[in-house]
């Protein structure tokens, strides 16, 4: 059995269906040639035909065929026609992608200076600790362990501290006319370096206030405003639980150290005895950047050689792990959003370019009159709403990007972004252009030749 013929789609096909069908006698083919080279050259001439029929509608066959090609020329030209439309269109896409692009570039920003400024303070402090029960035994530092930590190799700074259980009476005056509570600190010079206090006014009591014993001490800026010491004229006196010491500075506390805060700081002569009154003493370090791990080893030794074991040390963690918490944190926390912004942004392109689809219902069904393949008027619509996404794409990349610099810059940040994201923004706009575009595309596929002419 013969198989039918298949119906032509296009311009090109349905004139060769017509010069096939509806030719005259005197164009039929004359009787195939004998021999096998007569074929061959039948064979040349006949596709030579066929080309140079093909050539003679070049208008037809480019513009309604079904090339890629093709079909991409007559989407541009359709979004030309609508570039009001096609660039409000683009900015629910360029949204939704700069929404996302700021997010991930912000969050692994943000995270690289969070895991900085850790850096600068959290990774390069080191703590020693005696415990309760040792203090108890009256077990307890001594000057030369923390002389011996502090010439540890990446030592910077090192001190004993120690503070006291309660809050302790402070008055300016030895009848105690005016008092309050505050906490109190024994602590080393080298301590008080390690935690990088910052005086206001006079000094903190140096080595020889220490060695010699001498009833000195230090407040903080907002207890000294409450006790009424405005400056240090005239060495004023200060009474802590009943004992006199001259107050020879006043200090703003560290940033981050929120227990200095309203505290007065005496030499560490409670530590060094054990004093009930006051927690277990500990040796604070302040270690290069880096060095933290080997201090931390190593300390514990030259605090206390009898026991080293029963000390507890306390030192950074992973800043690989933390860095990498916080940036996951925030990524869930704002990914969410830009999500919701990609959907809005596909919604409107979708709907944009159903409304098209039934605003072009004439062209269309022209069309599919003419020859045009349901496939070519479906990918025309396909390629309108990748473009549109395309667009959008490269529009939102930038835009996020420059916004990621904007806060960073603004913030004093060191911008961290991932070059691949310069790529994703607009393949992930091409992509929701896609799939926005395939029910409307579906929808105008759908379209009767037969609406030309009610129309």
């Amino acid at each position: 059995m013969a198989r039918r013929p298949r119906k032509p789609e296009t311009d090109t096909e349905l004139l060769d269906y017509v010069a096939a069908d509806g030719g005259s006698a005197a164009d039929a083919p004359d009787p195939a040639p004998q021999g096998r080279g007569a074929r061959r050259a039948a064979k040349r001439a006949a596709k030579a035909a066929r080309r140079a029929e093909r050539d003679a509608v070049p208008a037809a066959r480019g513009r309604f065929g079904v090339r890629s090609m093709g079909i991409a020329y007559e989407a541009v030209q359709s979004l030309r026609g609508r570039s009001v439309r096609t660039w409000m269109t683009a900015i629910g896409i360029a949204l939704g992608i700069a929404a996302t692009v700021a997010t991930v570039g912000l969050s692994s920003t943000s995270a690289a200076a969070i895991a900085e400024r850790f850096d600068a303070t959290e990774a390069t402090q080191v703590t020693v600790s005696f415990s309760d029960n040792m203090r108890d035994a009256g077990y307890a530092p001594s000057l030369e362990s923390s002389q011996r930590v502090r010439d540890i190799n990446g030592v910077l700074d090192a001190g004993i501290v120690c503070g006291s259980t309660d809050d302790l009476a402070a008055s300016r005056t030895e009848a105690a006319d005016y008092v309050r509570e505050v906490p109190v600190f024994g602590m080393e010079p080298g301590a008080m370096d390690a935690y990088g206090f910052e005086f206001t006014s006079g000094a903190a009591f140096d080595e020889g206030h220490v060695a010699r014993g001498d009833q000195v001490a230090v407040i903080d800026e907002s207890a000294a405003r409450d006790l009424g010491y405005n400056s240090l004229e005239g060495g004023p006196m200060i009474y802590v639980d009943g004992r006199e010491y001259a107050l020879v500075g006043i200090y703003q506390a560290p940033e981050g150290e929120a227990k200095l805060t309203g505290a007065v700081v005496v030499p560490p002569t409670p530590c060094l005895e054990a004093d009930a009154g006051y927690a277990a003493a500990q040796v604070f370090i302040r270690t290069d950047l880096g060095a933290a791990d080997k201090v931390a080893d190593t300390a514990p030794t030259a605090v206390f050689p009898e026991g080293a074991d029963n000390l507890s040390v306390s030192k950074p963690s992973d800043l690989r792990s933390f860095r990498k918490g916080v940036e996951n944190e925030m990524q869930a926390l704002l990914l969410g959003l830009a999500a919701v912004s990609l959907v809005i942004g596909a919604v409107s392109v979708s709907n944009t370019a159903l409304v098209s689809v039934m605003e072009r219902r004439s062209e269309i069904g022209l069309r599919r009159a003419v020859g045009a393949a349901r496939r070519a008027v479906a990918m025309q619509f396909v390629w309108e709403s990748t473009l549109i996404g395309l667009i959008g794409g490269l529009v939102g990349t930038v835009l996020g990007v420059n916004v990621t610099a904007f806060v960073s810059l603004y913030r004093d940040w060191q911008i961290v972004f991932d070059p691949g994201l310069f790529a994703a923004g607009p393949v992930i706009g091409a992509v929701v252009g896609v799939v926005a575009g395939v029910y409307p595309a579906w929808r105008a596929s759908r379209i009767p030749p037969a609406v030309t002419l009610r129309t």
